[in-house]
């Protein structure tokens, strides 16, 4: 599998491209304002063609690009109402160098269960609200016998063990390299956040890698274990 990021001019958010090797399906996570382009430009370079978009939530920085691909827009039923007009949920304006909102023609809301959006990629939702009613992380991972390359910032110096699978998740803006997704945005709520934070150190594999959606990637192993949101929640229980 290949994994790669491309960063958003808006709020530095974390697009990714991820698609598995011998296939030209590919499955975009989160296209962002100003991603889109890029997007394309690496579709075209890699002859790869985008089956599926997933967003993480409907907060305008993840979604803005989400309808340039011709494909199904794929995302938490609690969030989906915010496709209608993202900015329309948020208590200030973005600049957007003008642009308008394009909403998608077919938006879908994703099931609680493993679905194949992409040859090869099978991902499991986990809802994680707190940052908003809908957001959620995304699940998946490498097999044991399937190469690894990830173009991401702030790779974890860590590799995946030899002989066994390595897994991953697409994390939104749950939880970033030693923080965590602000909670006082309409339809944030702190105490959800902190049930969720707990649920995942209980639920979650320590070896799991993390791409978030702004800065660099981290494991789970070091949240739970640095990150002093993370530690609040399991000490508060």
């Amino acid at each position: 599998m290949k994994i790669q990021a491309i960063p958003s001019p808006m709020l530095g958010e974390n697009a990714y491209i991820a698609h598995a090797a011998d296939t030209n399906e590919a499955l975009i996570i989160d296209p962002g304002y100003g991603t889109a382009e890029r997007i394309k430009d690496y579709l075209k370079q890699n002859q790869l063609t985008a089956v599926n978009v997933l967003l993480t939530h409907g907060h305008p920085d993840h979604v803005w690009d989400c309808a340039a691909f011709n494909a199904p827009v794929w995302i938490p039923g609690p969030d989906s109402y915010r496709l209608q007009n993202p900015m329309a949920h948020l208590p200030f304006p973005l600049e957007l160098g003008g642009q308008s909102w394009n909403r998608p023609a077919d938006i879908r809301e994703l099931p609680t269960q493993t679905i194949t959006l992409a040859a090869g990629i099978p991902v499991l939702m986990v809802p994680a609200p707190g940052h908003s009613e809908g957001s959620a992380i995304f699940l998946t991972e490498v097999s044991a016998d399937e190469e690894l390359q990830l173009d991401v910032p702030g790779l974890p110096p860590v590799h995946p063990a030899q002989g066994q699978a390595q897994p991953l998740a697409w994390c939104g803006d749950v939880i970033f390299a030693g923080s965590v997704g602000r909670t006082d945005l309409p339809g944030g709520d702190e105490t959800q956040m902190r049930h969720t934070l707990r649920t995942l150190a209980n639920a979650i594999d320590p070896a799991t890698w993390l791409l978030p959606g702004h800065g660099p990637a981290t494991t789970w192993d070091i949240e739970k274990r640095t990150n002093p949101y993370v530690i609040r929640a399991r000490e508060l229980g």
